[in-house]
């Protein structure tokens, strides 16, 4: 075995690479090292218990997160690593379909809606179903139809439960939405989840055919997951019940994707036997960061309770300014930047964070007033935005006429 598949990890992160029998639920609070577990916990079952590589499976939420443990798992087990499955549940059940979904009826060649389809498709089940979209917005209809899925609601399963007028109207475009995708072969992605999930309990051979396929099965970014796919995940489990999951309820921010922080705290109900496993050394941040961190998340009762600890040592203490207006605070941080740049770091060593996109306006001015390099994350810069490229035209026919 690799001399660096343990000696890297710290007495906690080894405990969770060596246990390896029965349900294991590792708190993995952030910064320490949760996808190190992960991966290290693969070449440990490969190169030290004997495990072929095809008979795990390693489910994570974001594409970036199934990137990072493939690129990490490579690093320590080489070409060995192609044979275990390490994907997103969207992508996992995407391939199960592909193979067994005609069970369910589905097109084998079916077609997978992204958001920009879905959207047009309940705008046209709207239609059909004489239902305004002006009164009623086709974003929050197509939002309560992804809501019921990740709950395994189908369209009748919901017609049961719908409690009120404005239910009834995504019923009705739920099941005018569903003829519609049946009728281009296609699916939305909740329904890769939610038909794979039929399709392991309504064909026990196939249930089967995966459980004795997968002796351990790990689940990445467990508090992100909703009810759905976590049922996927027990499917998968069979009379090996070697499930382990590792997440941070603190860490869940996906709740606007249906993301069900319940299910990391109830599965030590499911599984009584679990063993707990908390990895509480951060390797990212300093004490008083983590101490700021811990004072915010402490009222919040629907959460485990966890000891954080760092060796990075105080650090320098939290600044909070009260600015007199927008322009007053983007001066402000553009001051900051400029006592950091370039003594200590470079540009691109900073990152600032606002909670709307449109107080972006304020800081992209200064930044250009000042010669400050910046590159904008999801969103468009303030003079590539088309009302403001209109502006300028119009200014410019102005000026030149």
């Amino acid at each position: 075995m690799p001399d660096n598949i343990l000696t890297a990890l710290n007495p906690r992160q080894r405990e969770a690479v060596e246990t390896i029998s029965g349900p294991v639920l590792i708190v993995a609070g952030p910064g320490s090292g949760k996808t190190r577990v992960i991966t290290h916990r693969i070449a440990y079952l490969v190169d030290r218990c004997g495990v072929q590589p095809y008979r795990i499976a390693a489910l994570t939420f974001t594409n970036k997160a199934a990137r990072e443990m493939r690129e990490r798992a490579d690093d320590l087990m080489r070409t060995r690593s192609d044979q275990v499955t390490l994907s997103t549940f969207h992508s996992f059940c995407a391939r199960v379909l592909r193979r067994h979904g005609e069970l369910l009826g589905l097109d084998k060649d079916y077609t997978i809606y992204d958001q920009s389809d879905q959207t047009s498709l309940v705008k046209r089940a709207m239609e059909e179903s004489n239902i305004n979209d002006k009164q009623f917005s086709p974003g929050k209809i197509l939002s309560a139809i992804s809501g019921a899925k990740s709950k395994l609601l189908g369209v009748e399963g919901y017609g049961l439960k719908k409690a009120d007028y404005y239910e009834e109207i995504v019923h009705r475009v739920y099941e005018r939405y569903e003829d519609l995708l049946a009728q281009s072969s296609a699916l939305d992605f909740d329904d890769l989840i939610l038909k794979t999930h039929a399709l392991l309990r309504e064909h026990s051979d196939v249930a089967e055919s995966y459980r004795d396929r997968y002796v351990h099965v790990m689940v990445d970014e467990f508090q992100d997951t909703n009810v759905a796919q976590y049922e996927i995940a027990k499917q998968l489990t069979g009379e090996y019940r070697n499930l382990c999951v590792v997440g941070d309820p603190d860490q869940s921010i996906y709740s606007w994707r249906n993301a069900d922080i319940r299910n990391i705290l109830s599965f030590q109900k499911d599984f009584a036997d679990a063993k707990l496993i908390s990895l509480e050394e951060n390797y990212r941040s300093t004490e008083t960061i983590l101490e700021a961190a811990q004072g915010v998340i402490s009222p919040n009762s629907q959460r485990l309770e966890q000891n954080l600890f760092t060796k990075l040592g105080r650090g320098v203490p939290i600044v909070v300014h009260e600015s007199y207006d927008e322009n007053d605070e983007a001066q402000f941080v553009i001051s900051e930047i400029e006592s950091l740049v370039p003594s200590r770091y470079k540009w691109s060593d900073i990152a600032v964070m606002y909670r709307v996109n449109a107080q972006s306006r304020a800081l992209e001015e200064m930044c250009l007033r000042y010669d400050v390099p910046y590159h904008l994350v999801g969103s468009i810069k303030i003079y590539q935005r088309q009302d403001i490229k209109d502006h300028v035209s119009n200014m410019r026919l102005i000026a030149n006429h």
